[in-house]
C-alpha cells in the first residue's frame, strides 16, 4: 500500500469539511460532528487500508476543524484562491506515464528521488533505467502540450481528498489524465488503482 505523504499545498480547511469557504459557524459543528462520527476507528476495522485512511481522514478534519474555530476567514488565503478564467494546466511528464501505464506511481516517485542527486531531467533518468525508450519519451513529451487538464479549485473532489490527506497531488493529476479517456468519475478512477478505499470514498460522496 502506497503511504501518504501530507500535502505541501495548503488545502481550505471548509473544503475538507465539504463546505463552502466562509460557511456559518453552525454549518461548520454540523459538517465536522457528522465527518468525526463517519470516520471513527470502529466503522472501518475491515481492511488495513480503509483503517489508515479513515485515521488520515480523522486527523485532517479535526485539524481543519481546529483552523476554523481558533481563526477567522483572513487567515485562510487558500480558500480565496480562485483559477483565472480559461486557465489550464499541462500534466507532468511523470504523471502522463503513469496514466498511460508506461511506468508505476512507486517508478515515478524513485525517479524524483534520483533527480535531487542526478540534477538530469526526468525523461532521462527513466530511460537510462530502461522504464521508457527514447521513441516513447519522444511521443509523451510532444502530447504534453496538447493536454489541457482543469485548474485546481478547492471545491474539487480531488482538492478535498489531497487536503484529508487520502491521496497526493500526483494520484489526482494521473487520474485526471486518465479521465480524458475513460470518462469515469474521478474517485473510482483513485479507487480501481488502489489509491483509495472504496468504502472511504462513499463515505465522502
Amino acid at each position: 500500500m502506497i503511504q501518504v505523504q501530507p500535502t505541501r499545498r495548503a488545502i481550505c480547511p471548509y473544503c475538507i469539511l465539504g463546505l463552502r469557504a466562509g460557511a456559518a459557524r453552525e454549518e461548520v459543528d454540523a459538517a465536522y460532528e457528522r465527518l468525526i462520527a463517519t470516520f471513527e476507528e470502529d466503522n472501518f476495522m475491515d481492511a488495513p487500508q480503509e483503517w489508515v485512511q479513515a485515521q488520515q481522514a480523522y486527523l485532517a478534519i479535526e485539524n481543519a476543524y481546529k483552523r476554523i474555530v481558533e481563526g477567522d476567514e483572513d487567515d485562510f488565503p487558500e480558500c480565496m484562491q480562485k483559477p483565472a478564467h480559461g486557465e489550464v494546466v499541462p500534466p507532468k511528464l511523470g504523471q502522463m506515464l503513469v496514466a498511460a501505464g508506461v511506468i508505476t506511481l512507486e517508478q515515478l516517485e524513485e525517479a524524483v528521488a534520483k533527480q535531487t542527486t542526478l540534477n538530469l531531467p526526468l525523461g532521462e533518468i527513466l530511460k537510462s533505467s530502461s522504464l521508457i525508450t527514447q521513441m516513447e519519451l519522444d511521443a509523451f513529451l510532444l502530447n504534453q502540450s496538447l493536454i489541457k487538464l482543469p485548474p485546481d479549485s478547492p471545491y474539487l473532489i480531488g482538492q478535498r481528498l489531497i487536503g484529508l490527506g487520502l491521496v497526493t497531488e500526483d494520484m489526482v493529476r494521473i487520474a485526471l489524465v486518465e479521465q480524458r479517456t475513460t470518462k469515469k468519475p474521478l474517485g473510482r478512477i483513485l479507487v480501481e488503482r488502489g489509491w483509495l478505499a472504496k468504502d472511504i470514498l462513499e463515505a465522502l460522496v
